[in-house]
């Protein structure tokens, strides 16, 4: 009978550490879920300095020395993109791209310190 019983606990313990395990690997990808907030040009006067967002539009010109400006359907804004940040890509102003940044604000002028530039799929 002793022998029944442990046999029983033992297979019991280990289908909870089973279920366990098959539970935690239930949530590992959800991460991967999550979808991406993407704001607009017109709502980034809603958000503090140094807050992080995700634009989706095109870059319509280069004014030079890294910067740009960055359009969606909601207006313009002055784009940073260090050479680093580019990830050996080119645009032209037709491809639709995603930005992520910091907003960068100083005084009346708001533009956006690029982190991220990705083609949109």
């Amino acid at each position: 009978m002793n022998k029944i019983l442990f046999f029983g606990l033992i297979a019991a313990a280990f289908l909870g550490v089973y279920s366990a395990g098959m539970a935690q690997n239930d949530n590992t990808n959800s991460s991967d879920n999550e979808q991406l907030t993407i704001t607009t040009i017109n709502q980034i006067g809603n958000f503090a300095e140094g807050e992080t967002v995700t634009l989706q539009g095109n870059l319509t010109q280069d004014l030079g020395n890294n910067m740009y400006i960055f359009t969606d359907d909601t207006g313009n804004i002055n784009a940073i993109i260090e050479a680093g940040d580019w990830n050996k890509t080119t645009f032209n102003p037709d491809t639709l791209i995603l930005v992520t940044g910091q907003i960068d604000k100083n005084g009346d002028i708001t533009q956006l310190d690029v982190t991220e530039i990705q083609e949109a799929q």
